[in-house]
């Protein structure tokens, strides 16, 4: 779990280029654990937001990133037997919901 949080942690500390706010948030929710990744970055435009969990899809620039950290974490959360959900508005930032049955988290 912990790469998980460690990629989508860098990618929103990389969007915000050193400056916004970078909220995290959990609860409990029907035997989930839902985990809130909430940044104040760019965001991710529209036409984007269906590829960012494809290998090798990066918005970044060309030798600043493989494209694989977001396709790393949404194999990994399903194999954890969760879901990831992205909601982003260009300008404003991007939210990433994780959640995970709790017996997942127990057991990891």
């Amino acid at each position: 779990m912990q790469q998980i949080f460690q990629n989508i942690l860098t990618n929103a500390v990389q969007a915000m280029r050193g400056k916004g706010k970078l909220i995290i948030n959990s609860q409990a929710i029907n035997g989930f654990i839902e985990i809130g990744i909430r940044d104040t970055g760019p965001g991710i435009p529209p036409e984007f937001l269906y590829k960012i969990f494809d290998p090798f899809f990066t918005t970044k620039e060309q030798g600043k990133g493989t494209g694989l950290g977001l396709n790393i974490v949404h194999r990994l959360v399903q194999k954890y037997g969760g879901s990831i959900e992205v909601d982003s508005t260009p300008g404003e930032g991007s939210e990433f919901t994780i959640r995970f049955p709790v017996e997942t988290v127990s057991n990891a």
